[in-house]
Formats: structure tokens, sequence, C-alpha cells
């Protein structure tokens, strides 16, 4: 079977959930099922640090699509031809747009539908591209991927299919990623705080990420506690963070919130384990990606008990409403002032989340793929 696999996400150091899966899955597909042929359709010329590894044909559709309207045209009038051309018996698309022209079977990852339930989260262009488009490609899909029993759920009801259609590939964690001796985390610390204990929020900075609130339940933990830990927040900004940057602004405690900025996937590591807690209170999320990471590392974690995040935590976590930032400053001061409880959550957590592994991930994603196939 000849699998063309859509690369436009593929990139060596991936940014973002999404990226992060098109890497880990696709590099697992060609090494690990070397009995399907693969042909890799990028939208720009492949980083050259790019080592993947098996054998597969690239092909590369310019312009580089980043905008909606590009979206479109790669998809409805460039990639037709390709898919025809190569060979191609099935298209996957690990950002779940595939083509409605093209009748080559395809298999999206849709990897969550938050644009459906928030879509004042999202720029206007992108939210349209979204709802006027994913429902088609979910009914015009030979199978639908997704990485949560939630999601499956929620697309099923949304977009009305039978859950039948839709298989769940959880995402994976790292193989780096394990609990830090403590001589690496107490210089790590030390490095980015002078030693002060840290909660610690890792992700993009969009609106349903729930930063104001985070910022909000910090300063309510400040107040309450005289233990001078820090709000270490760690990721990009996106987009629509006016209502952020004025909280940091007025925050009486802003020397003490570190913006650390995008770090190295590999050097999340010692970030999570040095941390007192993940702190991760998300409006929607389809998976969680750090939620795993970070109960990995043996960092107790503090979650949404809303949308996929309890699928991931189990019990291994401590569960608040991310519309209450008492709430969640009271589940800070707990973990502060609770030894056991903390050394009870991180051993919970890694037990939990070793039930999610790429292998795992790459598995259920070539299992879907070649029922989709005649």
């Amino acid at each position: 079977m000849k699998i063309a696999v859509n690369a436009r996400l593929l990139k060596a150091f991936p940014d973002d959930g999404i990226s992060r899966f098109t890497f880990e899955v696709t590099k697992r597909l060609l090494r690990d099922h070397r009995q399907h042929g693969y042909a890799l359709v990028f939208d720009k010329k492949p980083d050259k640090s790019l080592d993947l590894p098996g054998e597969y044909e690239t092909h590369v559709i310019r312009p580089a699509s980043r905008h909606p309207v590009l979206w479109y045209t790669w998809h409805e009038w460039q990639l037709p031809e390709i898919l025809v051309r190569s060979g191609a018996d099935v298209f996957f698309s690990p950002d779940g747009i595939i083509s409605i022209r093209s009748s080559v079977p395809a298999v999206p990852v849709i990897h969550d539908i938050n644009f459906y339930h928030r879509p004042g989260d999202i720029p206007f262009l992108t939210r349209t591209y979204y709802k006027s488009f994913f429902n088609v490609f979910a009914h015009k899909a030979s199978r639908i991927l997704t990485v949560s029993d939630f999601c499956r759920d929620d697309i099923s009801k949304v977009f009305g299919i039978s859950q039948g259609k839709i298989d769940v590939a959880h995402n994976g964690v790292s193989e780096y990623f394990a609990p830090a001796p403590a001589a690496e985390t107490n210089a790590f610390r030390k490095e980015l705080t002078g030693g002060a204990p840290y909660f610690l929020f890792v992700g993009n900075f969009s609106p349903r990420k729930n930063i104001p609130a985070l910022i909000k339940s910090y300063n309510l933990f400040r107040q309450r506690q005289s233990v001078n830990a820090r709000l270490v927040l760690a990721g990009a900004r996106l987009y629509l963070n006016s209502e952020t940057d004025k909280l940091l602004k007025e925050s009486p405690y802003r020397d003490d919130i570190i913006l650390a900025g995008s770090v190295k996937h590999e050097d999340l590591r010692l970030l999570y384990s040095a941390a007192i807690a993940l702190v991760f209170v998300a409006w929607f999320e389809g998976f969680g990606i750090p939620a795993a990471e970070a109960m990995r590392c043996g960092t107790p974690a503090i979650l949404s008990g809303t949308t996929s995040l309890p699928e991931v935590g189990g019990d291994s976590a401590l569960y608040v409403n991310p519309a209450e930032p008492a709430e969640i400053a009271e589940a800070m001061v707990r973990l502060v002032n609770d030894d056991a409880l903390r050394a009870s959550l991180s051993i919970k957590g890694i037990t939990q989340s070793a039930k999610f592994t790429w292998e795992n991930t790459a598995s259920r994603v070539i299992e879907s793929i070649e029922k989709a196939v005649p």
C-alpha cells in the first residue's frame, strides 16, 4: 500500500502539539511499518536537519500554505494531481485537512473541534475556514483519527458521524521524559529562579489556555502563603493576548512571574522535574501533552476537570474548575503544604503517563489507515 502523508507541519523541531504528532508518528511509520510505501508531501523544501528513517518519496507543492486561502488552493487544486502522480492508495493528514476534490481515500487526524465550542479564541479567517470545511472533511474521510475518547465523542455528536468511523490514537510522551536527579533539578532551579520553588505552565499563549485565570490564581496564592514561590510561563505568544498582558502588568507579584519563552523539547525534562507542579487549567483540550509529559517526570499536576484532561490525568492529578481562580489557588496551597500528597501524585502520575507512548500512537494510526483502504 502506498501512503501519502501531509507533511506541511513535518519539521525537525516541532513547536506545537500537531507538529509534534506529525513528527513522532511519521518517524515511526517509516521505521516500523516498512511493508508500506510512503510519499511525503511538503509545502516547502524539507529542513535539512529532518533525519527520518526508511525509504520514502518527497514531493513539494509551493507556495508554503500558511494562510486559509492557501490551505484551500494547496489541498483542492494542487494536491489531487500529486496524489495521482505518486500512486497513493490513501492520504494521511496529521493536521486534519484533506482534499474534497480528490478521490483517494483519506484519513485526517482531527485533534479537536475547539473552533466549534470557542470560536472567539481563533482569528476570524482561520475559524471561518475550520467551521466551513472540517464538517465536510469528516464526512468525506474514509476513517477519522482523533487523540482522545473525549474528542471522538465530541466529533461524533457535533458532526453527526458514527463513532464506529472514528479511531482514537492518544498522543504520546517522548522517551527522554523521566524524573531528573535532585542535583540536576536544584542546579536548574537555581539558574531559573535563584533557587526559589515554582509553579509551571507549558503551552502556547492562546485564549483557550486560560493564562489570565492562572495569573489571578497565582496572585491569590501569594496573598495566602508566605512561601515565595514563583510562577513560570513557558511557551510562545500566539494571538489575542491583550488580557494576559494587562494582568501581567497589573500583578503585584509581576517580578516573580517568569516568562521563559519557547523551551526546546529536550530541555523540558528539567523544567518539569524542578517544578512544584504543572498548573494546566485550559478551557478546552483535545489531549493536553504537557500534562502527560509533566507526569512522566514525576511532577504533580493541577488540571482542568473538563474536556480531555481527566482522561489524561486519571487519578493522578488535582482537578479544578478553570473558571474559578480561588479553587485553582487552593490546589496550589495544598501542594505547597502537603508533602505526602505531592509524593503520591508523583508516583501515580508516572504510572498513568506510561499509558501514552508514541509507539502506541503509531500502531493505532496504521491500523486506521489500513481500515480505510478497500
